[in-house]
């Protein structure tokens, strides 16, 4: 877990291997009524945490991420995500805490000194195979449906030696991945690539699912 407030970093479970609950922020908030209005239509979709018996003093927040039946304490809302396996929930702390003289009408923000490791437990490549493989349930590789700007992700099953050399072959002859459109990120190239699919003779960006006849990813020396 990164801050980028601050630059601290602690290390707690794999989200898709949550065994126990992490307090990993917190927020204080002076008064309730310092807080900006929300005044849009409410969906069926959003959460209301009633804090209407808060009082007119400060308030603070705790965000934790928790396996999936993870029950946090107190007032709190809580989203699970059963495919990979963990939950985040905030909640209202029960005694806003402390906070040096002069800040009792500032928004402070709280991170942990540490997390429940001194070190990281699963490599960032590894992690993410093991994330999209417990969204899709499959340990095959992955192949997602463009986004709305053409992009298609491909999550290999295993981890790479090496960056590997991409070549596929599509059902439709008149469509074509251009080595151009190969996308790699430093930190996942060796588990993930992204590309995206043109038209021969148009070179329009194909925007819609595509029949994939074969890839093949080459990482040999």
């Amino acid at each position: 877990m990164n801050y980028h407030e601050n630059g601290r970093k602690i290390f707690i479970e794999p989200l898709t291997r949550t065994t126990r609950a992490s307090c990993i922020y917190g927020y204080r908030v002076p008064a309730l009524d310092k807080l900006d209005l929300y005044t849009d239509q409410i969906s069926e979709e959003d959460a209301v945490l009633d804090l209407s018996d808060s009082g007119d003093g400060p308030v603070s927040f705790l965000v934790f991420i928790g396996p999936a039946d993870f029950v946090p304490l107190g007032k709190a809302i809580k989203l699970t995500y059963d495919a990979e396996g963990y939950s985040v929930a905030i909640s209202v702390d029960g005694a806003p805490f402390q906070v040096p003289t002069g800040y009792e009408t500032h928004f402070i923000t709280f991170t942990p000194e540490e997390g429940h490791f001194l070190k990281q437990q699963m490599a960032e490549d590894q992690a993410m195979i093991a994330y999209h493989q417990a969204i899709i349930g499959s340990t095959e590789p992955i192949l997602y449906q463009p986004n709305g700007d053409g992009v298609i992700r491909l999550i290999f099953s295993v981890q790479m030696r090496i960056a590997p050399k991409f070549k596929s072959e599509l059902i439709d002859p008149e469509l074509y991945v251009s080595d151009q459109d190969v996308q790699r990120d430093g930190r996942s190239e060796k588990v993930m690539l992204k590309f995206k699919v043109r038209n021969r003779n148009t070179g329009q960006i194909i925007r819609r699912q595509v029949a994939v006849k074969s890839i093949e990813l080459d990482a040999r020396l």
